[in-house]
């Protein structure tokens, strides 16, 4: 388990990772309806995907135990030294809290865990700062995936001591 404090909100978050086939892992899937079906409008059909067999989910809990977000991260189908991190989802009332931010250290850090040079993902345009505050920076062009802008992004990963 990962436990997240952020210093200036004073918030604590608890990720941890979510199997896909398990309790949790309806809770990872309702998040995402609610976030990118309900609220952003992408067709059901194209928010779950055979990827999702195979990836490394984490859900996050506030304080009081709430669910609050979810995200993935799985290996590149090509490049060995590159993961993926994707489907970053925080509910409406938990944003700018300190949750995404609780998930994607969590999610860099278990790609640093399992050996990857690189993290990519996709981000949906409004995001892009967000991302850069993790240390990702923007390659290539804006493109529309399920009617967003979004744009690809990439971080080094640091080598973990001792692995």
């Amino acid at each position: 388990m990962i436990q997240e404090e952020m210093s200036m909100e004073k918030n604590l978050f608890l990720v941890k990772p979510a199997a896909w086939d398990s309790p949790e892992g309806r809770d990872l899937r309702s998040i995402r309806i609610r976030v990118f079906v309900e609220e952003q409008n992408v067709p059901r059909e194209e928010e779950f995907d055979a990827v999702d067999l195979a990836c490394f989910h984490v859900l996050a809990y506030d304080e009081e135990g709430r669910l609050c977000g979810t995200g993935r991260l799985y290996a590149d189908a090509v490049e060995k030294d590159l993961a993926h991190i994707g489907r970053m989802a925080v509910l409406k009332e938990a944003r700018g809290m300190g949750c995404g931010v609780a998930i994607m250290e969590a999610l860099i850090l278990e790609a640093e865990r399992r050996g990857f040079k690189r993290v990519v993902l996709s981000a949906q345009e409004h995001a892009i700062g967000f991302y850069r505050k993790l240390g990702f920076e923007c390659v290539g062009e804006r493109y529309w995936d399920v009617n967003i802008p979004h744009i690809l992004m990439i971080r080094k990963c640091l080598p973990v001591p001792g692995l």
